[in-house]
């Protein structure tokens, strides 16, 4: 599917700019810490007498505070240009995929997905699709007992349950971003740790 392949593309190029970003923002904050902190030793060592290094432990201590905060604005700082990211991501990707449902391409989606879940969960299941997509209706029935809309279901695809087996399927296009912004998180290399 094209859209897919353009997803992993635009993904991959947010995830090597925002590593890039990263990489660059974490450096910078190294270096600055270790200049200003040989700044202050220095300065603080020539500034006091051998009975005054309670004081440089102090300064010490405070200076450690200072930088602990640092680092934790700029955790924080990257942690809501992450969420920025993903939300612009995934708010694009969600485009495509209302418009792929308006395209010509969405029935025969539709027809793999319910052959695909007819032989996964059995005959005589009920599927669920999305409101608005009555129409595909006819073009699905020989692969279920029924079908009915799913207020739930906001971008496409089919839902489906067996009631004699009791299994399920979701492949719907909801389920299928959800999934890939869960491997978004753990693959984009934007986890920042505190």
């Amino acid at each position: 599917m094209a859209d897919a392949s353009n997803l992993e593309k635009i993904i991959k190029e947010i995830n090597r700019a925002a590593d890039s970003q990263v990489s660059k923002i974490k450096k910078e904050t190294a270096s600055y810490l270790r200049t200003e902190l040989r700044k202050a030793e220095t300065q603080a060592k020539q500034e006091i007498s051998a009975a005054q290094f309670t004081v440089l432990d102090k300064l010490t201590e405070q200076m450690n505070a200072d930088l602990a905060a640092s680092e934790k604005e700029e955790t924080q700082a990257l942690l809501r240009r992450r969420a920025e990211i993903t939300d612009e991501v995934f708010s694009e990707a969600r485009s495509r995929l209302i418009r792929f449902t308006e395209s010509d391409e969405y029935i025969a989606f539709l027809q793999k997905s319910a052959k695909t879940i007819r032989s996964a969960i059995g005959e005589g299941s009920v599927f669920y699709l999305r409101s608005g997509d009555e129409k595909h209706y006819p073009a699905l029935r020989e692969f279920c007992a029924e079908i009915r809309a799913d207020k739930n279901i906001a971008i496409g695809g089919i839902r489906a349950e067996n009631r004699e087996t009791g299994l399920t399927a979701d492949d719907t296009l909801d389920m299928r971003l959800s999934q890939q912004k869960q491997r978004f998180y753990e693959g984009s290399g934007l986890s920042v740790t505190i």
